[in-house]
């Protein structure tokens, strides 16, 4: 596989991350800001499938926003992307870029309790990825 086109489904699979957080009410934001890694599968547009290893760090850049920061491996390589996430109670959702491939798409993070589920997509691929602190 090429690594632009994995480059990009990785990216869109950033986007998909489960993150462990203090657990929160209900009517109550959760604090994403630190630093959170884990796992997940990358889906290509092709169909293909790989393992991916990530690690975020969420910067509050904002009433409810944070800055993204990550970087994901898979076996075909290693690529970094940024995010931009606006959210409430345990959803948020944003776009996501990959300067390196000049590849953007869609970013989606779900909380639930400990932990928090963050999906990627693109043109290029998608992906699902659960991270925790």
């Amino acid at each position: 596989m090429q690594k632009a086109a994995w480059s990009l489904a990785l990216s869109s699979a950033f986007a998909v991350v489960t993150a462990g957080a203090l657990v929160t009410p209900a009517f109550a934001d959760p604090d994403l800001a630190g630093s959170w890694k884990g796992a997940g599968t990358v889906t290509y547009s092709s169909g293909a499938k790989e393992q991916a290893r990530c690690r975020a760090r969420f910067s509050p850049s904002g009433a409810r926003a944070y800055d993204v920061s990550a970087t994901c491996a898979t076996q075909s390589g290693t690529v970094s992307q940024t995010a931009f996430v606006r959210g409430r109670g345990s959803n948020y959702r944003g776009t996501f870029y990959n300067p390196e491939f000049d590849t953007s798409g869609k970013i989606q993070i779900s909380v639930s309790g400990h932990s928090q589920v963050v999906r990627l997509t693109s043109d290029k691929g998608s992906a699902i990825i659960r991270l925790s602190r």
